[in-house]
Parts: structure tokens; sequence; C-alpha cells
């Protein structure tokens, strides 16, 4: 997340719909809205009763976002970490989503993402976490993720930027590190401070510039190698 997301602390939804948009444009994807997803009408059944589904059936609170082939719903997770109540909670966004599919091509479904989002103070709360579990391992209709939130609003940010890390907008081969020099290169190193016989140095870098394509019989080669050390 490249800059801060502005938003009142009592819409957890709209903040994680900003973070996730911001997060979304980061990475060079495109961002959009997709309210039709939301909503409690399949495709084409505007004038249907049958193709509604009852309220009691439905969440709340939800929001779509369409990030780049993604389709992402928003949605919250109840107050108290009780299995029954997350159960439930989970029923009705597990039929959200099977609304949001019916707008989806079946590539798109393929990627439907449903992120919920824990109480204020969840993230520290043993009794979150093996809920959490429960909502991951539910592949039923979408994939599904957890977000806890911290005890503190000014830890959003952070503790936000480590979800997103477990999600599609990852993209752990952008980094800033320094690699050093790998440990094999390094072993006339190890040979100068006496750890290794220089003679055994030798053979052993020979062998993993001869031997790079029988893995086994290299081993078997270094170990050969270390064996006989110092008897040359």
């Amino acid at each position: 997340m490249t800059e801060s997301v502005q938003v009142p602390v009592d819409d957890p939804l709209k903040w994680v719909q900003q973070a996730l948009r911001a997060a979304a444009v980061a990475v060079d994807l495109e961002v959009g809205n997709c309210p039709e997803l939301a909503s409690g009408i399949f495709k084409g059944g505007e004038d249907a009763a049958a193709a509604r589904l009852d309220p009691a059936d439905l969440p709340t609170s939800v929001r779509a976002l369409r990030l780049g082939r993604y389709i992402v719903l928003i949605g919250l997770l109840p107050d108290q970490p009780s299995t029954e109540a997350v159960t439930e909670a989970l029923r009705r966004y597990r039929n959200q989503c099977v609304i949001a599919r019916s707008y989806l091509t079946p590539n798109e479904a393929l990627d439907l993402h449903l992120i919920l989002v824990g109480p204020r103070g969840s993230e520290r709360l043993d009794e979150w976490q093996p809920l959490a579990l429960i909502i991951e391992r539910d592949e039923r209709v979408a994939r599904k993720l957890a977000w806890l939130r911290p005890n503190e609003p000014k830890a959003d940010e952070a503790s936000f930027a480590e979800f997103i890390k477990r999600t599609f907008l990852a993209r752990p081969w952008k980094h800033e590190a320094v690699f050093t020099m790998a440990a094999l290169d390094n072993l006339n190193r190890v040979a100068a401070v006496g750890d290794v016989p220089r003679d055994t140095v030798g053979e052993w870098i020979k062998l993993a510039l001869t031997q790079r394509d029988d893995p086994s019989a290299l081993v078997d080669a270094l170990i050969d190698a270390w064996t006989r050390r110092g008897q040359a």
C-alpha cells in the first residue's frame, strides 16, 4: 500500500474497499465497482420474484469490486467470536456469492474472492483464530479470506499490508533486497580461515560446476571429497 487510506474508522467496509483499490493500483490492476454483484437479484431476474433472495438469507452489508480479472466481495464478520454467528454470516455471504456468480463468466467465477473483515481487536483474540481458519478453509462458491483487525486504528495499514501478502495482490518477486554471494561462492573464504582444506574446497567447486545434471551424484561426490579431506 503506497498511500494512507483516509476513511472514518467506523466504516470498515469502506476502509477495506479503498485499501484494496490502492493496493490494486499499486500493482497496475484496473479497478471498478460492481454494485449489481452486491444486490439480492440474480442476473436477468429483475422482474421475477423467484429470482430474488429473501433479505434474511443475505448479508446486511456487502461491497463488490473488480480488481483486474478478480472479483472481490467484502463483508463484515459478527462482533462476537461465536461459532454459530460466524457460521450464519458465512451462509449469508455464500448466498451473496451465488448471486454474484450469476453475473460472471465461468472463468471470472473461478477468480471470485470473498474478504470478511473481523471486528476491532479481533487480531489478538485467541477465540478468533480458529474461526478465521474455518472461514478460509471453506472453498464453496468462492475463495475466502479473513482479515482480523488490530486493536488500534493506527495499526490498520500495517496489519492490512500483511494480509495483502496472502492474496492475489501480493508481488513477492518485487522487492528492494540486495542479495549477497551464494554460500558456494564463499568457499574460498572458508578455506582462508582454515575450516576446510583448500584442496577439498577446490574439488567441491569443480564438482559443482561439472555435475549439475545429477544432484544425487553431486551430493555423493561432495561427501566423498569431504571424507578424503587433507589426505592428498
